[in-house]
């Protein structure tokens, strides 16, 4: 996923006003601005399927796959030197800022910020042949036991994929202004997830020779994807043992704040290669690639507004005054993944 800016640092002796801001001289992103949770990560699947019949013309195969959570984690703790900020757009002044996490005799404290990406699907499908062939014998002539020839397959049938993902910015600071002393606990969620259902269309062709064997797949799934987009904050100040909670952080406020739903068209294509070798008569070894893509996405990334109008932080002014910004809006991107697997593949 992608991230707007989310932590800044500036270097010593930076004035208070400065500190952290984009675009003043000396700033520097130390979160953001990136792509984050691309990496590898381990998963499994497991298919299964049987064909109706000695010719091996009608066949029903169903799949699930699942890919361990991919996270992000960052954290940063400073007793004022060095400084470190969050930068946004202040809506009411209209100019860039940014609220200070660490700065020499002002406030103390460490920012992190935590993201996970899940990605699961299921496929249940028919598999109708199309054509085949020995290499010995004509073509729509397919022995059941042989070892060389080809088939080309249609698939059709149901897919099902959903992807989790979430993004949490926590702060935790004292501060060191003996005028205003006090602590506080900043939280800021975007969490999303894509829910897919849909019909799924697709050809199947294996080739083998001997003991081994070549599949290519291609695939196309098209359907509805449940967006949700869960938005929440939360602020705690202790003063002096008074503690008090209150909705809202510094980019998630009741402006923006809330669970979002709304159903949409996407498209998932899958490729894929499998090369095959027969150790045994019903044992055969598999190695392989797939290629997946999930259009009109969610993300919490995406979702994240840095256009903010201070008054909106708690304890909110009364009465408010300016723009009722940050503000949601579906925001929406694509995803892919593709991934090497070996496995095995057992028959009756």
């Amino acid at each position: 996923m992608r991230t707007p800016p989310l932590v800044t640092t500036s270097p010593a002796g930076t004035a208070r006003a400065s500190a952290g801001v984009l675009g003043e001289p000396g700033t520097t992103i130390l979160f953001g601005n990136e792509r984050i949770n691309d990496e590898w990560v381990s998963g499994f699947r497991i298919r299964g399927g049987g064909w109706l019949g000695e010719a091996k013309r009608f066949g029903i195969e169903g799949e699930y796959f699942w890919l361990a959570e991919a996270n992000t984690n960052y954290s940063a703790t400073s007793t004022g030197n060095p400084i470190l900020a969050r930068p946004f757009f202040d809506m009411l002044n209209g100019q860039e800022t940014a609220e200070l996490v660490a700065f020499p005799n002002v406030v103390q404290g460490t920012v992190s910020v935590d993201a996970s990406t899940q990605l699961q699907s299921a496929g249940l499908w028919a598999r109708i042949n199309a054509c085949c062939a020995d290499w010995s014998q004509p073509i729509n002539q397919c022995g059941a036991r042989s070892a060389d020839g080809y088939r080309l397959d249609w698939v059709l049938g149901y897919r099902y994929m959903r992807l989790n993902e979430d993004l949490v910015i926590r702060e935790n600071l004292t501060s060191l202004d003996t005028a205003n002393p006090g602590s506080f606990v900043i939280r800021d969620t975007f969490d999303t997830e894509n829910s897919f259902h849909g019909g799924e269309v697709g050809t199947v062709y294996e080739l083998r020779r001997g003991r081994w064997m070549l599949e290519l797949l291609g695939k196309l799934a098209l359907g509805n994807n449940r967006q949700t987009v869960r938005i929440s904050g939360e602020t705690t100040v202790n003063e002096n043992g008074f503690i008090t909670t209150d909705p809202g952080g510094i980019l998630a406020q009741r402006t923006n704040s809330g669970t979002f739903t709304r159903d949409d068209f996407a498209v998932i294509p899958q490729l894929g290669a499998t090369v095959g070798f027969q150790v045994t008569p019903r044992l055969r070894a598999t190695a392989g690639y797939t290629f997946v893509y999930f259009s009109n996405v969610v993300r919490p990334g995406d979702q994240i507004d840095l256009d903010v109008n201070p008054n909106l932080f708690p304890p909110e002014v009364n009465p408010f005054v300016g723009p009722e910004r940050p503000r949601f809006m579906f925001r929406e991107t694509d995803f892919w993944a593709q991934g090497f697997n070996v496995g095995a593949d057992f028959r009756f």
